[in-house]
């Protein structure tokens, strides 16, 4: 055996000694007078940029590098002062002879036409590094045009990210948040040609940084790096725009940046539905919901003092906004004796809100081993709101069954304040102490009219709601932690932890009938919550070369308390819960990433869900609760493999999840045949409601890496179960348990080029299909086929004039229960011109859904209940704006 093993151990080096045999060489010269270049260093990158093989020039200039395996190769060539050759060659199955290299002394090359290799995407370690300068925007364009430009990256036109298949929620600016109260002021704002580098990587959770005990929630996070020179200067812009429909917006931004000194401001007024200061943006439909009226104003301050020693970051923002709409929803619920319960229902809404908001951050640095942070937060809002609403159920052959009408009018008042303290301590060989205390204190008051008339037309019967509610709610949450963390060798570290939470919240509502001025127990509350959880936490992590695995471990013991004088309601319950969290990340090259977690946590019943009369809304619905529930147990397994090649310039991601839950808690109702549900819940063993998902994204360059194609899958499956009953149905009162399966798969590729010559182009097609499947009224199962397309195209004509297009269609095919199809089709265009020398301002005139045919009806389906819905919406209009963008130092400069 031993023999045996040696004889193919010789056997492997023969052969790949012999498959490795080939060889290069050549000669490296100074360009001005053919001199030899002395130890000149000869260096050989795979297609990863990984370095293979190396060697230096002989006196003669000559060098040789020997033994190379075939394939493609970055070939280098440096020198003390000189500047940097650069080539890709093929290492084909002969030796190659590169004869003479020539380069240039630095002192023959002008400065300003120094090249050098810059690469577009880099990665390191789980985070993907763009290169700004590597994706050209055109002048004056802000960081949301320079997103857009980014493989894997998609902007919505109302400045929702998504990045390699996941939603982005954080965005910082030299890792620290630019009015954090909002992210999409810092896209919209900040200049493209200030950026240097955009990082993508999923962040931490707030708490697991803080504590070092990873909790498993990762948070798709970007992060703007700006040039050393862009972190000074004065920056904005100033935007006015009016239309048809008697539309008028106007918007502010300016920033003024001092290296650590952070200063902006924003307002914005408008009666178009926007709060971003994006109201006359091209590449969204730029629906107008209802009749809005909404004025912004905010404010962001970060700077850093005595040396660093001190951070600060403070925001404030105001917020006033109004509207009034009109809304209708066509219900269809399919009962388990096969009949069909349809509900009709027309919506008059009008709404106030006024809110002002303040967040704050200290960060300081007390010594070299103590650090501190102290983050406060308050918010006072007052809102309004006045409904109206008209609902009639039939039987789905035309005969009606009940009648609901009621106007509400309700006023109310909040506030919420909250601080957290963390304290860090470096002890003596890789240790630390982490210390944690925080307070959530929240209050409201509300006042309400409620009239509401219901009849039922079986019996006749009418019940007439004629009431005053007074509401007023509170509550105070305590936390605090202490962890310690040890390293315990240069790649293991070890973190425990306690923590202490209490929090008590009282919801009191009460209501008096105006018709008898009696106290309505019914529709009251005076519900009182005592919550005291304590837990220990354990953090394992490893982290060595290419590999990274983190464990973490959450056991904690809960007390938990209910009381509702109202209703002689007494719940109080003492429980262990724990959660688990393993996550690992391995390199497999600098290109190539793989990252898989696993997360298991229990499902505890609420209290809503555990109170056997909870108070009552109108009489078409009545939630009971089961004090008899047990916990579930959700399981969850997430993948993600990231890969890349700068030779060719594609990207692959692959993203996929699995999560599953079981003895889960299922809803159960009753339907009664004069239209009224009864809801309620129970466990329902042996069985697991589970839902799965796969995204893949693909990007590869073409026309010489001028324009991107996109190519991404997507598949989701939900599997869940529910009980239904009908009363007056054939199933004799049964309880009948219905398996819901829901599938959606899709495919979509985009095509992008944008250099801001000529033109640019952005477009993209989706299609796929829905089915949607009921263990119950089979019948009704149907597969509905859902695509669309979407065409962005910006020309740059002559005299600094631009035209862009916007058309955008999508396809909902029909089902059984709503026989049409829904097509959604809107042309926008725009004409703008640039004027003053350096282009800084711009006149457009623009046209939204230029033909009049966007429909916006929506369709949902949730188990056995379908439903389509419309609401006031204002599409086709025009706008002349004028937009200047002012810039005092931010981002100039060639680079």
């Amino acid at each position: 055996m031993k023999r045996l093993v040696q004889l193919i151990l010789l056997l492997f080096i023969v052969i790949n000694s012999a498959y490795s045999q080939i060889n290069i060489k050549g000669r490296i010269l100074d360009k001005a007078d053919d001199k030899p270049l002395t130890n000149a260093s000869i260096i050989l990158l795979n297609r990863d940029s990984v370095l293979r093989y190396f060697n230096r020039a002989n006196e003669e200039g000559k060098f040789q590098v020997k033994n190379i395996k075939p394939g493609s190769y970055i070939i280098l060539a440096t020198y003390p002062k000189f500047e940097l050759y650069s080539d890709t060659i093929q290492i084909a199955d002969k030796d190659l002879d590169l004869h003479d290299i020539k380069i240039n002394s630095q002192r023959n090359v002008l400065q300003e036409v120094i090249v050098t290799r810059r690469l577009p995407i880099t990665l390191k370690g789980d985070t993907i590094e763009y290169d700004a300068a590597s994706f050209a925007t055109e002048k004056n364009a802000k960081l949301e045009d320079l997103l857009r430009r980014l493989p894997g990256f998609t902007v919505t036109g109302d400045g929702s990210i998504t990045a390699q298949g996941k939603s982005v929620q954080k965005v910082f600016i030299d890792g620290e948040e630019f009015f954090g109260y909002d992210p999409k002021i810092a896209i919209r704002n900040v200049r493209a040609d200030a950026v240097d580098k955009v990082q993508l990587y999923e962040k931490k959770s707030e708490e697991a940084e803080l504590s070092g005990i990873d909790d498993g929630v990762r948070i798709q996070t970007v992060n703007v790096v700006l040039k050393e020179k862009a972190r000074k200067g004065v920056f904005g812009n100033m935007e006015a725009l009016a239309g048809s429909k008697e539309l008028y917006a106007g918007n502010l931004f300016a920033a003024k940046f001092n290296k650590t000194e952070r200063i902006g401001i924003t307002a914005s007024h408008n009666n178009m539905g926007s709060s971003s200061g994006r109201e006359g943006s091209l590449r969204m439909n730029n629906q107008i919901t209802g009749a809005p009226l909404n004025t912004n104003l905010g404010a962001n301050y970060e700077n850093q003092f005595f040396k660093k020693a001190l951070k600060v970051n403070a925001n404030y923002g105001y917020d006033n906004n109004s509207n009034r709409n009109h809304s209708e929803t066509y219900n269809k619920n399919v009962l388990p004796d096969e009949s069909i319960q349809e509900k009709n229902s027309k919506n008059d809404n009008e709404r106030h809100s006024r809110s002002n908001g303040l967040r704050s951050t200290l960060n300081m640095r007390l010594d070299s081993t103590q650090t501190m942070e102290l983050q406060s937060n308050a918010n006072w809002a007052n809102n309004s709101n006045l409904t109206y609403t008209d609902s009639k159920t039939g039987d789905g052959s035309g005969n009606p069954i009940s009648d609901f009408r009621e106007n509400n009018q309700s006023n109310s008042s909040s506030s919420n304040n909250n601080f957290r303290l963390n304290y860090r301590k470096r002890l003596k060989a890789g240790r630390s102490v982490n210390l944690m205390v925080g307070n959530n204190h929240k209050e409201s008051n509300s006042d309400s009219k409620v009239y509401s008339r219901t009849y039922f037309y079986k019996t006749g019967d009418s019940t007439i709601i004629d009431q005053d509610r007074h509401g007023r709610n509170s509550g105070n949450d305590f936390n605090s932690s202490i962890n310690f963390n040890n390293r315990i060798s240069d790649y293991i570290n070890l973190a425990l932890g306690y923590s202490f939470n209490h929090s008590k919240n009282t919801n009191t509502q009460n209501s008096t009938d105006n018709i008898t001025q009696k106290f309505d127990s019914l529709y009251s509350q005076n519900q009182i919550d005592n919550n005291t959880n304590q837990g220990v936490n354990i953090n394992f992590s490893y982290r060595k070369e290419k590999l990274e695995i983190n464990f973490s471990n959450r056991t904690f013991y809960k007390n938990q308390k209910l009381n509702d004088s109202y209703r002689s309601i007494d719940l109080a319950r003492n429980f262990w819960d724990n959660n688990l969290n393993v996550d690992a990340n391995y390199r497999l090259s600098n290109s190539k990433n793989i990252r898989l977690a696993y997360q298991s946590s229990n499902i505890i019943p609420s209290f809503d869900q555990l109170q056997p009369l909870q108070p009552q809304t109108n009489p078409l619905f009545q939630q009971v609760g089961n004090p008899d529930l047990k916990r579930a147990v959700n399981n969850n397994i997430s993948a993600n493999y990231n890969a890349f090649s700068l030779l060719k310039g594609t990207n692959i991601n692959i993203n996929g999840n699995l999560s599953f839950v079981n003895n889960p808690i299922v809803n159960k109702t009753t339907i009664l045949d004069n239209s009224a549900q009864i809801s309620t819940y129970e466990n329902l063993s042996g069985k697991s409601n589970w839902n799965g998902g796969l995204n893949i994204n693909h990007m590869q360059p073409l026309a010489n890496r001028r324009i991107n194609f996109n190519k991404s899958a997507n598949v989701r499956f939900n599997n869940s179960y529910s009980y239904t009953k009908f009363e007056g149905g054939q199933s004799g009162g049964e309880f009948l348990l219905n398996n819901a399966k829901n599938t959606n798969f899709s495919l979509g590729s985009s095509l992008n080029e944008q250099d801001s010559e000529g033109f640019d182009f952005d477009l993209s097609a989706n299609a796929g299909f829905n089915i949607q499947q009921n263990s119950i009224n089979t019948q009704y199962n149907a597969t509905s086929f859902q695509g669309g397309t979407s065409a962005y195209v910006k020309y740059f004509l002559p005299k600094k004039f631009n035209i862009m297009a916007n058309i955008f269609y999508s396809y909902t095919g029909p089902t059984k229960l709503y026989k049409k199809s829904i097509n959604q089709f809107y042309t926008n265009i725009e004409l703008e011109k640039k004027v003053l020398k350096d282009e800084s301002m711009t006149l457009s005139v623009k046209a939204f859904d230029l033909f009049n045919t966007f429909n916006n009806t929506r369709r949902n389906a949730s188990d056995t209940n379908y439903s389509e819905s419309v609401q006031q919406v204002l599409t086709q209009y025009f706008l002349v704006g004028v937009k200047w963008d002012f810039n005092k130092y931010l981002g100039k400069g060639n680079d």
